[in-house]
C-alpha cells in the first residue's frame, strides 16, 4: 500500500515539474539573483585582496633577495681578504 501512495505521489510531482517546470526555474532565478550577485561581488573582492597580498609578498621576497644577495657578496669579499691575509707569510718587526 505504501509503494502505492509513493508512486502516485511521485507521479503527481513529475506532472507538476513537467507543467511548470519553467515557470518555476524562473521563480528560483528571480528569488536568488541577489545572493547570486552578491556572492559574486564577494569573490570579486577575495580576488581583489589576494592580488594585493600576492603583490606585497612578491615585493618583500625581491627585497629579501636583494639583501641575501648583498649579503653573499659582502660574506665573500670578507673571506677573500681573510684568505689572503693567511696566505701572506706574517713580518713581525
Amino acid at each position: 500500500m505504501r509503494d502505492s501512495k509513493a508512486f502516485v505521489l511521485g507521479a503527481i510531482m513529475g506532472a507538476a515539474v513537467w507543467l511548470w517546470g519553467r515557470d518555476i526555474e524562473e521563480y528560483v532565478e528571480d528569488k536568488t539573483r541577489g545572493v547570486r550577485t552578491k556572492a559574486a561581488e564577494g569573490v570579486g573582492a577575495v580576488e581583489e585582496k589576494a592580488g594585493k597580498v600576492l603583490d606585497r609578498g612578491r615585493d618583500t621576497l625581491r627585497r629579501a633577495d636583494e639583501f641575501l644577495q648583498d649579503t653573499k657578496e659582502h660574506v665573500s669579499e670578507t673571506l677573500r681578504a681573510g684568505r689572503t691575509r693567511f696566505a701572506r707569510p706574517q713580518q713581525f718587526a
